[in-house]
């Protein structure tokens, strides 16, 4: 009788085994999520970040937390998802940054987006604007264009950072144009803006979030957008391709991503989740506040060819401009 006993509690303890994974998938999420942040506190990327966490955290019944870990243009973030368990409780806020131009800057990067990372969805978009102070002599992208090539190398654009979204825009309308332009890389739009305004450099590419409320204050003038079309956000700047360069296009976006291995099961709520979050009303509504498009994939599927596209686009600009950070 006892041997039978203990056979029927071993199977029994072999049927919990199997079916505690499929509980936890079900279940998901049944503690706190991590949304990883590769950027310093208090800027768009972790705004952003925190506004849809605060909606998951409401939906879930759980806490969504931000863990702020900048450097290595995001890489050091991507890492740390990368690396972190493939459960679905550790997410990446991800940008172009992350998933389209990081790796390509470094010799050896600590990790490689593309092969670690599962893109979830993109999430909101942006355009960019090639932006001067008020009183430039720059009155339009052709004076401008023309002053660069009248004088190669001595003027300049200020960027967000290096392997930012705003300076592979830069560098590539650079490239279309034929032109040497010298680039200064801040931490950041903020610190563009204020030597944009001092007059320190000549012209910045910024997004629409940071550069409209500038330009409506007529302290910036906007020679062009980056869309392929005009933007609804400032219908009357003409496109950088409708002056010249019908090939040019450029967008800030972003999304998530969590680590490859991740189950299908979790994947496909942490997709519908955020999806969900994203066309909630009053997140729409306070990221078009903010001047975002929200926007989000049909599918990762979808998703990970974006990114995937964007990749292969910035890479081949990369190596074409000889552009690298060690």
């Amino acid at each position: 009788m006892k041997s039978i006993h203990a056979v029927r509690t071993l199977l029994a303890c072999a049927l919990l085994v199997t079916q505690a994974p499929s509980f936890a998938q079900d279940n998901f999420p049944n503690k706190p999520v991590k949304v990883i942040v590769p950027f310093p506190p208090g800027g768009g990327v972790d705004v952003i970040a925190r506004m849809v966490g605060n909606k998951l955290s409401t939906d879930w019944g759980q806490p969504v937390v931000m863990d702020n870990k900048p450097g290595a243009g995001t890489l050091i973030g991507a890492h740390a998802v990368a690396t972190a368990p493939a459960d679905g409780y550790t997410l990446l806020a991800a940008t172009a940054d992350t998933l389209a131009v990081a790796a390509a800057l470094q010799s050896k990067p600590i990790t490689l987006p593309e092969k670690t990372l599962l893109p979830l969805t993109q999430i909101v978009r942006t355009p960019l604007l090639i932006a001067v102070k008020m009183d430039s002599p720059y009155k339009n992208l052709s004076d401008f264009i023309e002053a660069a090539r009248k004088n190669p190398g001595r003027l300049s654009y200020g960027s967000a950072g290096i392997g930012t979204i705003h300076h592979m825009s830069m560098e590539g309308l650079a490239e279309q144009a034929k032109v040497d332009i010298k680039h200064v890389a801040y931490r950041g739009s903020g610190p563009a803006v204020a030597d944009l305004l001092a007059g320190v450099i000549d012209v910045a590419m910024l997004e629409s979030p940071t550069a409209l409320p500038q330009i409506k204050g007529s302290k910036l003038r906007a020679l062009g957008i980056s869309t392929p079309a005009r933007a609804a956000v400032a219908p009357d700047v003409p496109t950088i391709a409708e002056q010249g360069y019908p090939n040019f296009s450029a967008i800030s976006w972003m999304g998530f991503a969590v680590a490859r291995g991740t189950p299908p099961a979790i994947v496909e709520k942490l997709f519908a989740g955020i999806r969900d979050a994203i066309e909630s009303p009053d997140v729409a509504q306070k990221l078009r506040g903010m001047g975002l498009e929200p926007v989000t994939s049909k599918s990762t599927a979808e998703f990970e060819r974006f990114a995937e596209t964007e990749r292969v686009r910035w890479a081949a600009l990369i190596k074409a401009k000889n552009i690298h950070v060690d």
